[in-house]
């Protein structure tokens, strides 16, 4: 994984769209977020792959957490936030331009880390009963399926876009 100015810059101006789009231009409520943050991890996705994208996903959460805190500071959120970068990569990054990728990872961050982890992770720290929780944030996913398919495949779709993904594999 080669490391340039260039790639460090991009980053942090992506981990500072994925805390402006998560924590302040949201909708937050103690059960469920509804932002536009996991745009900024798919661009990186796309840019640069899973393990870069890991990265800004984990540290958007942590600086998240750090400047507009919603409670104690809990790594689990940091790790689906992580695992969030992880599907974005893997289905985004070198892939054909083509519908299946962008609304793979779209189904598969609303589901998987969305609503079952993070689900999990708010039972933990505030001890309410997972399936009820589930059954709450039922909404969230109902919402963010469509929001996140689309804007993965405007994303994919976007020729200028596109331009800077194919300036990076050269």
């Amino acid at each position: 994984m080669k490391i340039t100015t260039q790639k460090l810059a991009v980053s942090a101006l992506l981990i500072t769209a994925n805390v402006l789009l998560t924590r302040v231009l949201a909708i937050n409520t103690p059960i469920m977020k509804i932002g536009f943050g996991f745009a900024a991890v798919a661009l990186c996705a796309m840019l640069y792959g899973p393990l870069w994208s890991m990265l800004v996903a984990a540290f958007g959460d942590f600086f998240g957490a750090l400047i507009f805190p919603t409670g104690a500071y809990f790594p689990g959120f940091t790790l689906t936030a992580a695992m969030t970068g992880l599907i974005f990569g893997l289905c985004l990054y070198k892939r054909e331009n083509t519908w299946l990728p962008p609304l793979t990872a779209a189904a598969a961050n609303c589901v998987i880390v969305s609503f079952l982890l993070n689900t999990a992770m708010i039972s933990l720290v505030s001890g309410a009963e997972y399936t009820v929780l589930l059954a709450t944030r039922s909404i969230q996913l109902i919402v963010m399926l469509p929001v996140q398919a689309v804007t993965l495949l405007f994303l994919t779709k976007s020729r200028f876009i596109q331009s800077q993904v194919q300036c990076r594999r050269v």
